[in-house]
């Protein structure tokens, strides 16, 4: 462990030839277990997210990919209209000279730049500090948008769009509530550990019954689009029976009144018509939440689909309790990609700096440029869904970082259209992917195993990389390339010896990273207060009026999760149905099916099961995408 302010080790792993799985955002730590990495095994290294030393079948195969031949292993650009293979010198002098093309015949505003989850704390840094001293704001990352409703709830409460408190601590928790999650499966190692460990009663809400349920003491299924009323619904029995911690919210919260009498016309009654959760339930889990001495929430991507209502109602419940900034209690976002906290952390996003600073804050920027040398421009860019849609008319040059943006939730059609009516797009990865094929410029990438620096795992936890195996032929880590790419573009500011000294510089500039100790969580666990402007958790009325649409079934959409190599084992490519559904399709299991909506559809399986809770039609985002693409909410179900 070293000391902040210090020689920081960034550049070289906590134990001697151990580094983080980059398979999801846990953070396990592990090792390749013959000792060359390439395509080996690998064995778990015992740490603060797998404090047994145990690995997933995910994080046991993290080396899969370091010898797959389909990797990328030369650079690439485009002659004629085919990608042939370069030098390193000649693929980024033609990808400087065509972003800088673009910024010098548009302007700088032209030019957007795509971090990614898989990128190191180090890489996102450099990649958003190219972006701005070249002249843009339009720097993201695609993973926060998975979880921007969730973490915008969080930033408002809390002060920070991140898990409030650390895994290790579910341990001490009377009472889980997974909401709109499966981390049995998406985050094994730490439900293992933290959640089974534990003596916690957990209670699982989802509209369909999962690994996750199995062990739970409590499944709640509200219908889809009425999670938030049913947690408001709690809050309101909480508040008729008493149950609510009144020196907490009399002294670090605001507005309680108006939130209150907002629920004023809310019980479990009313709920239950909306939500189809029996009355009985909603009293059940706030007697539970009453009872419980630290009550936990861990959220997923589930709570996404309401714009952030429901994420907003479980931070009010916590709230209302004084479950935040205690061991055992507050609310754990629990991300899918290995660094999706950490790119964002940053500043690879379009309207914050480093640290979650506001770009729009004079004295932020301020305090940036001063370390940079160079002005930050003070209007925010655009996010990655906008720019990808502004391609080819306010911009015209893209750098993409470990991006697929080809994949975006749009029509494949439109999409392709978009990239190549870009002047220039450089894109840097690991395989050739169908964003690749409309680059101008491809540069060869290292995986996560391959890398030094640091990632964030998913609460807040920094920790270090260590290269524990080669990159191959003439793959480099992004870092390097960043570098090499920032020296062409800017000359100055780009000159660094390692990851190492770049992290000493996010330090200075980035509040949040200032004392962080490499191992350790960045920020406190708002023990005495949030980090608000008056350091208080503000409440605000909330709606209660909610409208369900009759139409159709309600299309839920399982996660992804992984990343290089790393297929999930869980997805399946089967339709799933509750009984009563299927029987009112006259459909049966096992017969193929044909599910439309909003002019896409998807041909597959029909799987029958009670874990469906009716009016739900569940699929795997593998299978859903051309639906999700198309902005589907409901479904129709027919015989193919």
């Amino acid at each position: 462990m070293h000391e902040a302010g210090t020689d920081d080790a960034s550049d070289r792993s906590e134990t001697a030839g151990t580094t983080v799985c980059p398979l999801c955002a846990v953070g396990c730590h592990l090792t390749p277990a013959d000792g060359a990495g390439a395509g080996g095994r690998a064995r778990g290294v015992a740490g603060p997210a797998n404090p047994n030393g145990r690995l997933c079948a995910k994080g046991v195969n993290a080396f899969e990919s370091v010898d797959d031949p389909d990797r990328l292993t030369r650079p690439l650009v485009r002659e004629d209209g085919a990608l042939v293979p370069t030098d390193w010198t000649t693929a980024l002098d033609r990808a400087a000279d065509g972003l800088a093309a673009v910024a010098d015949a548009r302007d700088p505003d032209a030019l957007a730049f795509f971090g990614a989850p898989h990128c190191s704390n180090e890489e996102n840094y450099l990649l958003q500090k190219l972006a701005r001293t070249v002249g843009s704001n339009t720097v993201d990352n695609r993973a926060r948008l998975c979880h921007d409703n969730a973490a915008e709830a969080l930033a408002d409460r809390f002060g920070y769009p991140a898990s409030t408190f650390g895994m290790d601590e579910l341990v001490d928790s009377d009472l889980v509530l997974v909401v709109g999650a499966n981390p049995a499966v998406q985050q094994p190692v730490a439900f293992n550990a933290f959640v089974r460990g534990g003596d916690a009663d957990v209670v699982h809400v989802d509209p369909r019954a999962n690994e996750t349920t199995r062990a739970a003491d409590v499944h709640l299924a509200p219908r889809p689009g009425t999670d938030a009323l049913f947690f408001h619904a709690v809050a309101a029995e909480l508040i008729e029976r008493d149950a609510v911690d009144a020196s907490f919210v009399a002294e670090r919260t605001t507005g309680f009144d108006g939130y209150r009498e907002s629920l004023s016309d809310v019980d479990a009654v009313r709920a239950a018509a909306a939500t189809d959760v029996p009355a009985g339930d909603v009293r059940d889990l706030s007697e539970r939440i009453a009872a419980a001495d630290g009550v936990a929430v861990i959220a997923g991507t589930g709570v996404e689909a309401d714009g952030g209502a429901t994420a907003r109602a479980l931070c009010d419940l916590l709230c209302l309790t004084g479950d935040v900034g205690r061991t055992g209690a507050g609310f754990a976002l629990f991300r899918g990609l290995n660094n999706e906290q950490g790119a964002t952390d940053v500043g690879c996003r379009p309207d914050e700096l480093p640290g979650h600073a506001d770009l729009t804050d004079p004295a932020a920027r301020e305090r940036v440029a001063d370390v940079w040398g160079a002005d930050v421009p003070e209007t925010p860019g655009l996010n990655e869904k906008e720019a990808l849609a502004a391609f080819g008319e306010s911009i015209h040059g893209a750098l993409v970082v470990g991006e697929n943006p080809a994949i975006s939730k749009r029509d494949a059609d439109w999409t392709a259209a978009r990239l190549d009516a870009l002047d220039t797009l450089v894109v840097v990865d690991v395989y050739e992917t169908e964003t690749t094929a409309h680059a101008d410029v491809v540069l060869p990438a290292a995986v996560g195993v391959e890398k030094t620096g640091t990632v964030t795992n998913l609460d807040r936890r920094v920790q270090a990389l260590a290269a524990v195996a080669d990159p191959p032929g003439d793959a480099r880590p992004d870092f390097e390339t960043l570098c090499a790419l920032g020296r062409r573009l800017m000359g100055d500011g780009f000159e660094y010896d390692g990851p190492r000294e770049a992290f000493a510089e996010l330090r200075a500039v980035s509040p949040i990273h200032a004392d962080v100790t490499v191992g350790e969580r960045w920020g406190d666990d708002y023990r005495e207060r949030f980090a608000t402007p008056d350091g208080r958790a503000a409440f605000a009325p909330v709606e209660t009026d909610v409208e369900v649409d009759a139409d159709g079934l309600a299309l839920v959409v399982g996660s992804r999760a992984g990343g290089f190599g790393a297929a999930d084992a869980t997805a399946d490519e089967l339709l799933h149905l509750n009984p009563a559904d299927a029987d009112a399709l006259g459909l049966a299991d096992g017969d193929a099916v044909v599910v439309r909506g909003d002019g896409a559809s998807v041909e597959t399986v029909l799987t029958v099961e009670d874990g469906v809770r009716r009016g739900v039609a569940y699929l795997h985002a593998d299978v859903a995408d051309p639906l999700v693409r198309a902005g589907t909410a409901s479904v129709e179900v027919a015989a193919a």
